[in-house]
């Protein structure tokens, strides 16, 4: 009995995707909103190691992954970063709407039974949040990860939805209740995964550096010791100043 069960869920997990959604991590072109602070270098250093922390969190879960990427990939940086075993494919759309439904049709036509799409500035997401989000999709048409700043950092379907992502002003105002308006709008069903911060701004990175040594948050991701590291750099550097 046992025996069948186990069976049964890893057949669940084979019919189950993860797509993880980013920029090509390269210096000038990337978390370009944390530039008051980094160096484009040090935006793309800390890009990595969100990848690569995004990166043991989903294998964990034992599904496929496929990796949408912006833009070309010339010196196979992504491919550094997460090795050969996951699928790559570079977005296609006009706008990030249409590059995430282009994304996830593309999956799901792979005869996957449901995928989720992530975000790549969300380094602390936990396996459970992914989880829950696939025990949603059992009852579920669609699942979605709220931000604290009104938007999303994950989305995940059964059957391809265009109208989840139409009309949609990405970046700006209430990009959830937005999208969750047009999910009801076209007689759909949905729930919420846990709540994550993603990390946008200069504000952000100290707020997570001060979880970082409350211990709320794990010090030894690569995005812990990496943010530690510059911010106390930083502050070394004010310090000297004010001498």
């Amino acid at each position: 009995m046992k025996l069948t069960k186990n069976i049964e869920t890893l057949g669940d997990k084979m019919k189950e995707a993860i797509i993880i959604f980013t920029r090509v991590p390269i210096p000038g072109k990337t978390k370009t909103r944390l530039q008051s602070f980094f160096t484009k270098e040090q935006c793309a250093q800390i890009h990595i190691n969100f990848l690569k922390d995004i990166k043991y969190t989903c294998e964990k879960l034992k599904r496929d992954i496929f990796i949408f990427y912006t833009p070309e990939d010339k010196d196979n940086v992504l491919k550094d970063i997460f090795g050969y075993k996951f699928k790559y494919k570079i977005q296609e759309g006009k706008d990030l709407g249409e590059k995430m439904y282009k994304a996830i049709e593309y999956v799901l036509g792979k005869k996957y039974k449901s995928c989720i799409l992530i975000g790549s500035d969300i380094p602390f997401l936990k396996e459970e949040d992914l989880k829950k989000a696939f025990e949603i999709l059992k009852d579920k048409d669609i699942v979605l990860g709220p931000t604290v700043d009104k938007g999303y950092y994950l989305v995940g379907m059964k059957k391809t939805t265009k109208a989840v992502f139409e009309n949609i002003q990405y970046g700006y105002g209430n990009v959830l209740d937005d999208t969750i308006a047009s999910i009801k709008n076209s007689n759909l069903t949905y729930d919420l995964t846990n709540k994550n911060i993603d990390i946008d701004e200069k504000d952000d990175l100290f707020y997570f550096y001060n979880e970082i040594k409350k211990e709320n948050i794990s010090k030894n991701m690569n995005t812990s010791k990496y943010i530690i590291k510059v911010i106390e750099e930083y502050e070394r550097g004010c310090l000297q100043l004010t001498v």
